[in-house]
């Protein structure tokens, strides 16, 4: 992987990150204060999302299997450390929002970048060989 696909990838998880906050900021508790059912349903699509487009953003790339999660890594990193002040002051910047939501809201974020990392670390781990029986013998 190169640095303009690093600093490429970077960019693009900001501005997901961006749109995706922006996003809830207005509409948010139609994703986090309804049922349960409706929620899980949520993150099960939001997460399901995130792979596509990530799957999408490397093979447009080209970047080998073997990188995937360092192109995870670039992409999940500005998310996650931007979500640091937002969950910090929740019920300010997240107005629309009961400040009860914040643990729902933190809880689909860890189920998102989890999911993103974990499928990119099983392509990484697979594009290696690392999951073939030769290797582990």
């Amino acid at each position: 992987m190169t640095t303009k696909d690093r600093v490429s990838l970077l960019l693009v998880g900001f501005g997901i990150w961006a749109a995706a906050t922006l996003a809830y900021r207005q509409v948010g508790s139609i994703f986090f204060e309804q049922s349960v059912m409706e929620y899980w349903l949520n993150v099960a699509s939001t997460g399901g999302l995130y792979t596509l487009v990530f799957v999408g953003l490397m093979r447009w790339r080209r970047i080998e299997a073997k990188d995937w999660l360092q192109g995870a890594i670039c992409i999940a990193l500005p998310g996650m450390l931007g979500e640091i002040p937002i969950l910090a002051g929740f019920a300010g910047l997240m107005s629309n929002m009961h400040p009860a939501t914040a643990g729902r809201y933190a809880a689909f974020l860890f189920s998102g970048y989890s999911i993103l990392l974990g499928f990119a670390w099983f392509r990484a781990v697979r594009g290696v060989g690392l999951l073939t029986s030769e290797r582990l013998h």
